[in-house]
């Protein structure tokens, strides 16, 4: 795993009194842990390598560390609060596993642009390299019409304007205050050839409409 949440708290309830070489050596070796998902190696000069300790006060400080805050077992330096937060953290990434088969399950079959490659993608993505701006085939919304979708995402495709998480969540919003729903919202769009939307258009496009009459209406 490549992200863990730091509690500073916590970290200095335990950890205050060290020094700032020892502070360095701790975070070398959580920073290993987690990176691996597995104990340190009983080898201290594998470990020495792999962290790139060098002088003689980094190997001690690495040494005080593992007696202070790791227990020695046999099959590595284990840190338990770093396995329970492992563990935690592996039991979340089976749930949304299962949860995406359960969906292509349902999806199999239909008419969708929608890839299993982007479900594996968006459920493997660590936290820490998320970019909640990253393009990428996003997964239908659940309250949108399949066909509307489809056809909101060619719009997009040709324009060069692939849908974001942000995206959704500002039509979504405006959506909310134009007092209708997002299957609504997006079958405006796709009426008018929009990529976005915002709840004020919809007066500008009365008002134009009207003037349009009444210039052509007689």
């Amino acid at each position: 795993m490549h992200y863990f949440q730091y509690n500073i708290k916590d970290y200095r309830a335990d950890a205050f009194q060290l020094t700032l070489i020892q502070h360095g050596a701790y975070k070398q070796l959580i920073d290993q842990y987690y990176l691996n998902e597995s104990p340190l190696s009983l080898d201290l000069e594998v470990l020495f390598y792999d962290l790139l300790i060098r002088g003689d006060d980094e190997k001690k400080a690495i040494v005080f560390i593992l007696e202070k805050f790791f227990d020695k077992t046999e099959v590595g330096y284990v840190h338990k609060r770093c396995n329970t937060v492992i563990q935690k953290y592996k039991a979340k990434s089976d749930q949304s596993r299962n949860a995406v088969n359960t969906r292509w399950a349902k999806e199999k079959g239909k008419d969708t642009d929608v890839i299993r490659e982007s479900y594996d993608r968006n459920t493997n993505q660590e936290p820490l390299t998320i970019n909640k701006e990253q393009l990428i085939e996003f997964v239908k919304p659940l309250d949108v019409n399949l066909e509307l979708w489809n056809n909101y995402m060619t719009l997009r495709r040709a324009q060069n304007k692939p849908i974001t998480d942000a995206n959704i969540k500002a039509l979504r919003r405006e959506a909310a205050q134009a007092g209708m729903s997002l299957n609504g919202v997006i079958t405006i769009c796709v009426e008018n050839s929009w990529i976005s939307f915002r709840s004020d258009w919809l007066d500008r496009k009365k008002v134009a409409e009207e003037k349009t009459k009444e210039v052509w209406g007689k």
